[in-house]
């Protein structure tokens, strides 16, 4: 009678660090066209109370042979770039003999540091002639803090920008608020209050250039941003 061949079981991780691809090279706020590697990055792994450090080749990937019922996290670093994790769990992955070898994937994607440019913030708004935050804008704010508290290093102004309504002390004086709710808000997330500053601008620098009257109703929310800038 023939001995069947044990199978041999193994659990495979594909990790990706990457970039994106802005449609300015220079500019942040310029449309993401997509993600490339990025060579030279370095990826900590941690499991199980160990830890190995890696380095991506030319195409963005690492590769690890996974542990069963086991934790991992990954934080990937890269000079100029901001520190970003990922995690994956083996936890609950079940052996399958149809399918002996199992591969997984992750992407991580570091964003590059544009020093001393605004970065506008996507959905904080505030309701007329207020500055708390609203329940709508948080999520976008969780996650400028989980970023800073990834990047211990940096320093961050936060600004406010107001449309070209209301005559220029109230705009500079409501705005200069925001940008202080919005500061308050991640300091109430744990961040150290030194690395925060708070600027308004009021209406001083719009991002769409148009005659008051004349501006829509989307150029006057274009110009009500909050944005945040890396000053070190």
């Amino acid at each position: 009678m023939e001995i069947p061949e044990e199978i041999e079981y193994k659990l495979l991780l594909e990790g990706y660090v990457l970039e994106k691809i802005y449609n300015n090279p220079t500019d942040p706020n310029s449309k993401v066209l997509g993600r490339k590697p990025l060579p030279g990055s370095e990826v900590a792994i941690q499991f199980n109370k160990q830890k190995e450090t890696v380095t991506v080749g030319e195409d963005g990937m690492f590769r690890l042979e996974l542990e069963e019922n086991t934790d991992y996290s990954f934080l990937a670093s890269r000079e100029n770039y901001l520190n970003n994790d990922a995690a994956f769990s083996t936890v609950g992955i079940g052996r399958d003999p149809n399918n002996p070898v199992q591969t997984f994937e992750i992407e991580i994607v570091l964003d590059k540091i544009f020093l001393d440019k605004e970065i506008t913030l996507e959905n904080i708004y505030y309701d007329f002639d207020k500055w708390d935050i609203r329940a709508d804008a948080q999520p976008t704010l969780n996650d400028l803090a989980r970023n800073l508290a990834l990047n211990p290093d940096i320093r961050i102004q936060m600004g406010s920008h107001t449309d070209c309504r209301g005559n220029n002390r109230y705009n500079e004086d409501l705005s200069q608020k925001r940008a202080q709710s919005a500061v308050d808000y991640l300091i109430s997330k744990g961040i150290d209050p030194a690395r925060l500053v708070a600027r308004g601008y009021g209406e001083s620098q719009p991002e769409v250039d148009c005659l008051c009257a004349r501006c829509t109703e989307d150029e006057h929310q274009a110009n009500r941003r909050t944005t945040f800038k890396i000053i070190e």
